[in-house]
């Protein structure tokens, strides 16, 4: 305690005029108008840099979760939207009353299902490309499952663990798909001829096809994607060595560059139909 007194007598002049300067200021801004404005509004701008900081703190803090969040409700949503289209397709007349019943029926079995999941790995480094991703059989995968993006096709499931999976991605020279000009009923394949992996190509389409540069690329026949799924858009005419047949270069739709989150394609009635063909293979 005398030490604490011997320091204020010691320094009693600078806490002196510490003080005097704290009651000027105070003076001016308590009564002239003006300066008060000015304190003010400078505060309110500190305060706000203040929270503004502190809430993109936060927001990065919790930005893993939240975007976890909205990938499983889009994992929702693209299950309700495939089988509201499914169900829509069946109809032979469009009847309202009918559309309304299904809705109402959240019991109905849909043939499609979609399981969220995160991109921890992608090796893009050689043709032989592949994407591991945070789930595994302990979440329902199994191999020949679709996955996809939020923008279109992204590859096949290949190899599953308990806990990851590995991906064949639509940029693998291993990688095949039956696909589709989205207003053409002509059907032919998409693969990658190992160069850009922004782009594939849609080969044995009849020279008749007609096309404009921006069409849409769909899927058709497939297992494992249903159909009229997205894989990219005509960016020009490719390479063909058979003069009956077009090869179109497409630009995916998946920017791998950038891919992050994916959805699992969970088919229920795979395993009822690769038994009942795998009949006619015996």
């Amino acid at each position: 305690m005398r030490n604490l007194f011997n320091f204020i007598i010691r320094n009693s002049h600078w806490l002196l005029a510490f003080l005097l300067i704290v009651f000027s200021f105070y003076l001016v801004f308590a009564h002239n108008p003006y300066q008060r404005s000015v304190y003010l509004t400078s505060a309110n701008s500190v305060t706000g840099w203040f929270y503004t900081v502190s809430n993109n703190v936060t927001s990065f803090i919790h930005l893993r979760k939240n975007n976890q969040m909205l990938l499983e409700q889009n994992a929702l949503l693209e299950d309700e939207l495939f089988s509201l289209r499914s169900y829509i397709d069946g109809l032979s007349v469009a009847d309202s009353s009918e559309v309304d019943a299904f809705v109402r029926d959240s019991a109905m079995q849909t043939q499609f299902a979609f399981i969220p999941a995160e991109v921890v790995n992608l090796s893009f480094s050689g043709p032989n490309n592949f994407i591991t991703i945070n789930k595994g059989s302990k979440s329902g995968l199994k191999p020949d499952m679709g996955v996809i993006s939020q923008r279109g096709v992204v590859g096949v499931v290949a190899n599953v663990s308990t806990n990851f999976s590995v991906v064949i991605p639509i940029i693998n020279p291993m990688f095949r798909l039956s696909a589709k000009l989205k207003h053409s009923e002509n059907y032919g394949s998409i693969s990658w001829n190992g160069e850009s992996i922004n782009y594939a190509q849609l080969g044995e389409l009849p020279k008749h096809e007609i096309y404009q540069e921006g069409d849409t690329v769909m899927t058709s026949f497939s297992r494992i994607f249903p159909k009229q799924t997205i894989i990219g858009f005509v960016s020009d005419i490719g390479k063909t060595n058979d003069d009956n047949f077009n090869t179109f270069n497409v630009k995916l739709a998946t920017d791998f560059n950038s891919l992050q989150d994916v959805l699992v394609i969970n088919d229920r009635f795979y395993e009822e139909q690769k038994s009942l063909e795998n009949i006619l293979d015996q």
